[in-house]
């Protein structure tokens, strides 16, 4: 018998600031790069010898310099595909975060839920006294559980309202 879903939701990093951040350094080397063509394509370069120019223009970019634009290449490409989904059926809540992690909570075991506005608390999955394991993409609400067994989870949601009501139904 196949499970009925009651609420889905799929966030992403779109904060702007953020995303800001992150692609600084990619849009300074690329200003830097162009500059650099510009101003040695337009006739400016030293004129010791040909030879200099030819060394100066192969020095301008290293392969040490390029290394860590990669890794932030890369950490934009980790930020395009995160994401945190949670889905809500009758009989369980299921949060999935990254690429690779997943939670499963059985609605049975909790016991306490409501809706919650919390401080700034990081991105990602947290450990928070608090707030027990937080689940976290944006924003400042979410939904606070408690299990029977004492375990909390927060989990950040931009339709708290929704989340809530599918929990509680």
């Amino acid at each position: 018998m196949k499970e009925g879903i009651r609420f889905k939701e799929t966030q992403k990093f779109t904060q702007w600031w953020l995303w800001l951040i992150i692609l600084a350094p990619i849009i300074l080397f690329v200003i830097k790069v162009i500059s650099t063509r510009i101003y040695v394509f337009g006739g400016y370069a030293a004129a010791e010898t040909s030879n200099t120019n030819m060394i100066w223009i192969a020095n301008r970019v290293t392969l040490g310099e390029l290394l860590p634009y990669f890794f932030y290449l890369l950490t934009v490409l980790f930020l395009v595909l995160i994401k945190l989904k949670v889905v809500v059926s009758d009989k369980k809540i299921k949060i999935r975060h990254l690429l690779f992690f997943s939670k499963i909570i059985d609605l049975n075991e909790v016991v306490e839920q409501q809706i919650i506005n919390y401080d700034f608390v990081g991105f990602g999955i947290r450990k928070i006294k608090k707030y027990g394991t937080v689940y976290n993409v944006k924003g400042k609400e979410g939904i606070s559980l408690t299990l029977k067994n004492g375990k909390k989870y927060l989990i950040g949601t931009q339709k708290p309202k929704e989340l809530l009501a599918a929990i509680r139904s």
